[in-house]
Order: C-alpha cells, then structure tokens, then sequence
C-alpha cells in the first residue's frame, strides 16, 4: 500500500509542477516605444496604410526599373535560398508531428546457439526453441513488422511548438530578403542613371576644358599669356580625364551588380528614362514608430529567435516527463531453424515500457544552456527593436538635408548659369574674352555635375528611407514562387 502511496504522490507532484516542467511563459519584452520620430521631414507624410504592401518605386514611372524588380523578386537566388531555408522549416514541423505516430519496420531474427551448462535442464514448462537435450545447442527463426512507439508527450508539445515558431521565422527571413533586393535593385539603378549623367557632364567638361585649351594657345603664340597658364590647363584636363574610365568602370560594376540580383550573366542595362526625368519631390509616406515594429522582418525575426528560445527550455525541461517506449513483432516463426523455408507460425510480441530520469545531472545544465540563449536572444530582439528606431529616423534626418543641401546647390547651379548666360551677351558686345565666357562655363558644367551627385544622394536616402520603413516586400509576393527542377528533387 505504501508504494502505491508513494507512485500516486509522484504522479500528482508531477501534474501539478507540469506548467514548471514545461518551461516559462512567453511574455513579449515591454519597448518604450516613442510616439513619433524625432528627426522632421517636409517631405514625408504620416499614413495609416501598410507599407510593406506598398509599390513604392512605381512612383518614379521608370518600366525599367519595375521590370528589374519584378525580375529580381522572381529569380533571385537569395530568395530562393531563404525558400530553401523555409522549405526545411517546414519539413522539420512535418517531421515533428509525425512523431506522434508509430514506426513500422519490417525484419527478421535468426537464433543458434549452445548451452555451455552440462547440468542445465529446462524445467519452466515452456518449450525451448529446437533444443536438443543431448548436444546442448538451441536454434528458431521470426520474421514479420515491428512496430515501435516512443513518446514523451510533453516534450513533443514543446517541440511542435519550437518548430511552428521556426516555420513562421523563415518566412520573415524570405520577407527580409525581399526587402534587401528590391533596396538594392532600386538603388543600383538609381545610381547607374546617375553615373550615366555624370559620364555626360564630365566628357561636356572635357570638352569644354580643351576648347578653353585652344584658346590659350592662341594667346600664348601672341604672347598675351606664359606657358604656365597652358601647363595648368594641361594638368586640369589631364585630371578630368582619368575621371572618365573610372566612371565608365563604375557604370560596368553596377550593370553587373543589377545582373547578379536578377540572376543573369553580365550584360549591358537597357535604360529607357533619363535621370533628369526620375524626381525627388515625390511626397514619401512614412508610419508610426509602433507600425514600424510590425512591418520589419527584422525584428519579427528576433521575436521569433527569443520565442524560439523560451519554447527551448521548456523542450528541455519536459525531458523530466516519462517517455513511453512500445515495440513488439507481428508475423510469423518457428522453434525449429530448419523450418525458415517452410511455414511457421503466427507469432506476436510485445514490450512497454515507461521511463524516466532519475539521476542527470546534465539535464540541469542544458536547462542553463537554454535560458543562456534565451538571454542573448532577449538583448538581441531590444538591439533589433532600438536599430529599427534609429535607422528610420536616420533615414528622415538623411533624406530631409539631402533635400535642403539639393535645393542648396539647385540655387548655386542656377547663379553659375545666369552668370554664363550674361557672360555670353558680354562677349558678344566684345565687353569680355572668349576665356573669360569658358571659365563661366566650366563652373556651370562643375555645379551641374555637384548637382547630378546630391540627386544620386537623394534618391539613395529614398531607397534607406523605406527600407528602414520595411516598405513594398509584400507588393509584388506573387512573383516570389518556388523554382521547380522537373526531376526527382522537386518538393
């Protein structure tokens, strides 16, 4: 009666403390999450409206910059690595929960042997398989299934759990992938319009360099000037030459950057639009700091990582639970070796068994292990959280003064061409040199050019901007499938 007793009290205990053995309760961190952003743009609107379902970059009506993104979104292999990765999450949450159903194998057992005891006799009554009293030797056959069943209920619960926790994660990970390409793909080609431009105003100041060149020749074979004017024009033309190949290198490495997030093989970019026809005064609409959290993938990847990692110590813990092991064999034998080839008998077999620990010690330090990483997951999901925050408002504070810097530097390109333009009717009334109206003009080409690189900063900060919004990764999710191989490694 006592231990009846005492196995009734353990298995009470055990229920009551199931909720502590099943590891803690998730609680999502409390973040102080600010009302508004601090940094102030004129040219962005608070919205309501879920950005990461937003086409942002069809604002700019360039076809191919939509096209370049549609063609990324559907080949690129980063995406279909981070599909590879879901693919396997979700695999593993298969596998998981075929773990509540039993295992059937089918197999077979021969048995010889000898009894080595001289003053052995059997006396249970049951018969030996094929023993032969005057030799001492033994021998039988079974063959059929061989069910087997090992289950430790709560810790298939905690495990169900982590790998639905995983599965959700990946597809964060797809969507943060997204994210990063259409960044780039939108990016790279902003600045390839751009360096296309500059390549234009840099060889108009080469151009415009030697023709200022000539005309100093002349004056030093009148002797209206020294040869040291003409070796200072030699030397600023030799400086703006070397800038064109390493322009048109630039151009080549980002054609090919486009190419690799496309997934193709290095190719000239087929522009359409000129970059005097793509805008930066379009108003961009910007959410809430609370909406933010909700629409970056980064961070809904680190608050998966620490539920991941709160649901791994309770995986751990519940290895306190007993685990139920059945097996057995159903099919058919014989006491006799020589009847392998002959029928036998229907046969069956069972075994059950329940355990559970009793002294493992490395349980105890796997559950530290498990809370260890569930701290680092902790302070990484707050670092996520505070990095979201500043790259938004860094990117309103970036966006904001590249605007006033471009409308800055618009006013200075503006002056140099009234300046040109006065330069021009002086030189006409021969009240200035023809030197004196190319100088003006160089400094006109110099501004064009200062303005062309602010308008590439611009629109980068427009890129930052909604990438750090978690803008437009859900706009386009139709064209992001599974790539399939039409052979036997199809899914």
């Amino acid at each position: 009666m006592k231990i009846k007793y005492i196995i009734v009290a353990t298995l009470t205990g055990m229920i009551l403390s199931s909720c502590g053995l099943m590891g803690p309760t998730y609680i999502k961190p409390n973040i102080d999450t600010p009302n508004n952003w601090n940094s102030p743009d004129k040219l962005a609107k608070f919205e309501s409206a879920n950005l990461s379902q937003t086409a942002w970059w069809q604002q700019f009506n360039d076809p191919t910059l939509n096209k370049l993104i549609v063609e990324a979104l559907t080949n690129n292999n980063n995406i279909q690595i981070a599909i590879g990765n879901s693919l396997q999450a979700k695999a593993t949450l298969s596998q998981v929960n075929m773990n509540w159903i039993p295992t059937i194998q089918l197999g077979a057992i021969g048995v010889a042997g000898q009894i080595t005891n001289p003053g052995f006799s059997n006396t249970s009554g049951n018969p030996m398989m094929n023993y032969n009293a005057s030799n001492q030797n033994f021998d039988g056959y079974a063959t059929g299934f061989i069910p087997s069943y090992s289950l430790n209920i709560f810790n298939q619960v905690k495990q169900t759990e982590v790998a639905k926790l995983n599965v959700e994660m990946q597809k964060q990970a797809i969507n943060a992938t997204k994210l990063a390409v259409i960044s780039q793909v939108s990016a790279s080609y902003f600045n390839l319009l751009g360096l296309h431009k500059q390549l234009l105003i840099q060889k108009q100041l080469l151009t415009d360099a030697q023709e200022l060149r000539k005309y100093t020749q002349i004056q030093y074979e009148h002797g209206s000037v020294s040869s040291a004017n003409l070796g200072a024009l030699d030397q600023y033309i030799a400086s703006i030459q070397t800038k064109i190949p390493d322009l048109e290198n630039n151009i080549t490495q980002v054609e090919n950057a486009i190419q690799v997030l496309t997934n193709k093989n290095p190719a000239k970019i087929m522009i359409h639009n000129t970059f005097d026809e793509i805008s930066t005064q379009n108003i961009v609409p910007i959410n809430l700091p609370s909406d933010v959290l909700k629409n970056r993938p980064d961070v809904a990847i680190a608050e998966y990582q620490l539920q991941i990692a709160n649901g791994n110590i309770g995986v751990v813990t519940s290895m306190f639970f007993p685990s139920i092991n059945l097996t057995g064999l159903l099919g058919q034998g014989s006491l006799q070796l020589t009847n392998l080839f002959t029928a036998g008998g229907d046969i069956w077999a069972g075994e059950l068994a329940a355990t559970m620990p009793f002294l493992n010690l490395g349980l105890y330090s796997q559950i530290d292990k498990a809370k260890a990483q569930y701290y680092s997951a902790y302070y990484n999901y707050l670092q996520t959280v505070r990095s979201a925050f500043a790259n938004v408002d860094n990117a309103l504070a970036s966006h904001n003064n590249s605007d006033k810097m471009a409308s800055i530097q618009q006013i200075s390109y503006t002056k140099s061409l009234d300046l040109y333009n006065i330069a021009q009717t002086q030189y006409k009334k021969g009240a200035i040199s023809y030197a004196d109206t190319l100088a003006l003009k160089l400094n006109m080409d110099y501004e064009l050019a200062k303005s062309n690189q602010l308008k590439i900063q611009q629109l980068n900060n427009i890129v930052n901007l909604y990438q750090s919004m978690g803008g437009g990764y859900m706009a386009e999710s139709s064209n992001t499938q599974v790539k399939k191989f039409g052979d036997r490694h199809d899914i």
